[in-house]
This record gives C-alpha cells, sequence and structure tokens, in this order.
C-alpha cells in the first residue's frame, strides 16, 4: 500500500470498491436510523398538536410553536430523505470513471442541496424558541451554538472517515485521466 502526499492511505482500484461499498452501507443505516428517529418525533408532535387543539385557542401561540417546530422536523426528514437515496442508490456497475466521479461528489463535505436543511433547523428553532422558558434570542444563540458544535464535530469525523474515501476517488480519477 502506497501513501499519498496527505496523511490518508491510498490503495487500489478493488480494495477502494470493498472499503466504498462498506461505507455507503454504514452511511445508509445511519440516516435509516436517523430517519426512524424523527419518525417518531414527528408522530409525537402530530399528537401533541392534536392534545393542544382540543385543550386551547386554535391559533395561540402554544398551538403555533408545535406547527412551526412539525414543519420544521418534516423538511429536515425530507431533506434526510433525499439525501440518503444518495448512499442507498449507488449503481457499481456503471463505469470506473463514472462511478469515482460520483464518489468523490457524493463524499464532500459541503454540497448545494444540504442548504435545503436551513429551512427546517429555521422553523425547528422559530417553533421551539416561540415557546421557551427562556428569551426568544438567548434560545436561537443556544440551538445554533449547538448546530454550530455539531457541524464542527462532523467536519472532524468527515476528515478522517470520509475524507480519504474522496482522496482516494479523486486519485483514481487522475490516473484513469491520464
Amino acid at each position: 500500500m502506497e501513501t499519498n502526499n496527505s496523511t490518508h492511505n491510498s490503495m487500489d482500484l478493488p480494495q477502494f470498491i470493498g472499503r466504498l461499498k462498506k461505507m455507503d452501507k454504514r452511511a445508509t443505516i445511519a440516516l435509516n436510523i436517523l430517519k426512524i428517529f424523527y419518525i417518531i418525533i414527528i408522530v409525537l408532535f402530530i399528537g401533541g398538536i392534536i392534545a393542544l387543539v382540543f385543550n386551547e385557542e386554535l391559533l395561540s401561540r402554544t398551538v403555533i410553536s408545535p406547527v412551526l417546530t412539525l414543519i420544521g422536523l418534516i423538511l429536515v426528514f425530507i431533506y434526510l430523505h433525499y439525501r440518503g437515496k444518495d448512499y442507498k442508490n449507488v449503481d457499481y456497475s456503471q463505469t470506473t470513471y463514472e462511478m469515482l466521479k460520483k464518489t468523490s461528489e457524493r463524499y464532500k463535505p459541503f454540497l448545494k442541496k444540504d442548504m435545503w436543511f436551513f429551512p427546517g433547523a429555521i422553523l425547528v428553532t422559530t417553533g421551539r424558541g416561540l415557546n421557551s422558558y427562556t428569551n426568544f434570542w438567548s434560545f436561537q444563540l443556544f440551538f445554533w451554538s449547538l448546530i454550530l458544535i455539531g457541524f464542527l464535530i462532523g467536519l472532524i469525523y468527515w476528515y478522517f472517515r470520509w475524507k480519504p474515501i474522496m482522496d482516494n476517488a479523486d486519485k483514481l480519477i487522475k490516473e484513469i485521466e491520464s
């Protein structure tokens, strides 16, 4: 096994495809678990909203807050569903070059389609902030700080677990192109 200029190991194509299949399967399983979690939370919010509608005024703050949160959770769930298709529907029978190009794109840390996460997150934070026991802006600061910390932890995880796959795909693409 040879090493490239970075700290990550490179590998030949059969090794790479075996590792890629394993990582795609792990990503699919993780996203499916996360989707199940979101389904449970969404069902609980629907039940809570139904209970609030029968006990409160229809447009009171106590009903609007969970409705906004529910819409945000549904948007995040839809984002996770479509992002999960990237890993679930990988076609390894494509030409090597096409498969490597799609792999390199799939394992990048920032994709345009990831921006769809933010409308859902904004609605969740707005809904939760309206019903918070603290000041609305204090809750927003707290929640977005947690999002930022989670993002940084995810970026570190990406660097050590997924970046080597992207780097190896890019290296194999350059070998094919030359």
